[in-house]
């Protein structure tokens, strides 16, 4: 799941620099930092990240 959002990311990096200004562009920039937080967040999750240990899952 990181590496397929990092791929996202990549990607809607790419069509953000192919883009003329305007709304798809900035539409593109967006998802391309919600991919990149999307990413940090899984990684976050499974105590990846230095620092921090793995959250318990809340049992419903």
């Amino acid at each position: 799941m990181f590496f397929a959002l990092l791929i996202v990311a990549v990607l809607l990096a790419v069509l953000v620099a192919r883009l003329p200004r305007g709304a798809g562009r900035a539409f593109a920039a967006g998802a391309a930092v919600l991919a990149l937080t999307a990413a940090a967040m899984v990684k976050l999750r499974a105590a990846h990240l230095p620092g921090h240990r793995p959250r318990p899952w809340r049992n419903p």
